[in-house]
């Protein structure tokens, strides 16, 4: 029988050990720790409704073997007294942010730099999201695939780290003259700061919306072992519409297309 999306503790089932046949075969192993990062949708507070990415953050196993982390996404810091002289300047922001992204930066660096002090060699690492948060767990995927996993203690590179990831991403057809190149720029820094070949276990994500003020790669890094993705059915948001994974392809050096999977469910947006 299938584990139930609602399992508490996660690795009961990977891609390699589901009751389907399947080509992609992850060499992680069962035995080593998860890291669990849930990202939650923009501008969602803990209340009486909660999103899935909270529920599915409540129903989790803490222990030795499962460390859990949740970022609560962008615009969702607490705020000042209205009697404050930054009220205003903090509405602002925020209200830019919602429009923009203004903080998905600063969320990716946070969680970063999470599972650098928490990874040990071989921890499964899972990231969820919903939303624009979606965006945020492809990014932060990318970045470890491209620039690797920078070890304990060297905190202060992370916007670097990251800065040299956006470069690669943004990379134009026409730069293969620049010396460097982004490309060795970042395998250099990978060598040098980070730990390597670090993999992504599984991603989870709810209906990935197209975002403004997020670099993230238009390839599914081959590092990512299994991605899974719901999307609403019946949504109408003009403004946002959903983005397939599909819409890029994985990298030419995985060649498993069993990785990918998306899955429609009746409702809009909100409802998922």
């Amino acid at each position: 029988m299938e584990q139930s999306p609602t399992s508490s503790v996660l690795g009961d089932r990977s891609p390699h050990r589901s009751s389907r046949s399947a080509v992609y075969r992850c060499d992680c192993s069962m035995e080593s720790r998860n890291l669990v990062v849930c990202i939650d949708r923009t501008s969602d507070k803990f209340g009486t409704q909660n999103t899935n990415i909270t529920e599915l953050y409540r129903k989790l196993v803490r222990s030795e073997t499962q460390l859990t982390y949740y970022n609560s996404g962008m615009g969702t810091t607490v705020k000042p007294s209205w009697r404050s002289l930054i009220y205003a300047q903090h509405w602002i922001s925020n209200k830019i942010g919602l429009l923009v992204a203004w903080n998905l930066e600063k969320a990716i660096f946070d969680i970063y730099r999470w599972v650098v002090n928490n990874y040990k060699d071989g921890d499964k690492i899972y990231l969820f999201g919903s939303s624009r948060a979606a965006y945020q767990t492809r990014a932060l995927a990318g970045m470890i695939h491209t620039v690797g996993l920078i070890l304990p203690g060297n905190d202060e590179q992370i916007p670097f780290a990251f800065e040299l990831y956006s470069r690669v991403v943004d990379l134009p057809p026409d730069s293969s003259e620049r010396i460097p190149s982004p490309n060795e720029l970042a395998a250099t820094f990978k060598r040098t700061f980070c730990r390597e070949n670090v993999k992504i276990h599984f991603i989870g994500i709810w209906e990935t919306v197209s975002s403004t003020g997020i670099v993230r790669g238009k390839t599914l890094p081959s590092s990512i072992c299994c991605i899974r993705r719901v999307l609403a059915r019946d949504g109408r948001r003009v403004g946002f519409m959903p983005e397939h994974i599909n819409g890029g392809k994985v990298d030419s050096d995985a060649g498993h297309n069993d990785q990918v999977k998306e899955v429609w469910f009746a409702g809009t947006h909100a409802d998922v």
